[in-house]
């Protein structure tokens, strides 16, 4: 039997929480691991967290507030 749910309407802050809590046990479980390898490992540790915070710096830029505008080609 299909039952409909509702999408739940959550708030950012309770949600960021949960992220940064599943970040920080996945890096938890990932330095178990790695600690009981070799030295190569800890660089690929090293690169795992440079992606990461690569990519929250680009989700957490700052948006620009003036924009240029429109590049307009006029005739020949």
């Amino acid at each position: 039997m299909y039952q409909h749910q509702k999408s739940v309407n959550r708030a950012w802050a309770s949600i960021a929480r949960e992220v940064i809590s599943l970040m920080l046990w996945v890096t938890q479980r990932l330095l178990r691991v790695l600690l009981r390898r070799p030295v190569i490992d800890i660089v690929l540790l090293v690169l795992v967290l440079w992606l990461i915070t690569g990519f929250i710096g680009r989700v957490l830029a700052p948006e620009p507030v003036l924009y240029r505008p429109a590049t307009v080609f006029e005739g020949r």
